[in-house]
């Protein structure tokens, strides 16, 4: 895929994965970032995209959790987390990651399908 239509910086790229990756059954191995080209045309919209998954990177350090950021996490320890932020008391760490939870499961699937047709997602 050309630079020019990579939805994501390598270091957001890399967040979205592991976030996939807990979230997703075991052996879905399609490239979901990829999936996202079309679905972000945007670039307020990748910023934002950006933004949240650069603040999920850094949760875990930012809230004493972890000396290590988000993707250093193993897979369950990973899920676990996403869960108790999902669950958290302040009601935009919920949307968002609801949000971003929606975003990833239509990149799945779009992925999936082979499809790379543009999807609405909730809060974007």
């Amino acid at each position: 895929m050309s630079e020019a239509r990579w939805p994501l910086s390598p270091r957001a790229a890399r967040v979205f994965y592991g976030v996939a990756d807990a979230w997703l059954p075991s052996g879905a191995d399609v490239d979901v970032v990829a999936a996202l080209a079309a679905q972000l045309p945007n670039p307020g919209d990748r910023r934002r995209l950006e933004l949240t998954l650069w603040l999920l990177e850094w949760s875990p350090r930012l809230l004493l959790h972890s000396r290590r950021g988000l993707c250093w996490m193993e897979q369950q320890t990973r899920a676990a987390w996403l869960e108790r932020l999902e669950r958290s008391r302040v009601r935009s760490v919920g949307r968002s990651l609801a949000s971003l939870r929606a975003i990833v499961l239509a990149a799945h699937a779009a992925a999936a399908s082979g499809s790379g047709a543009p999807q609405s997602f909730p809060g974007a």
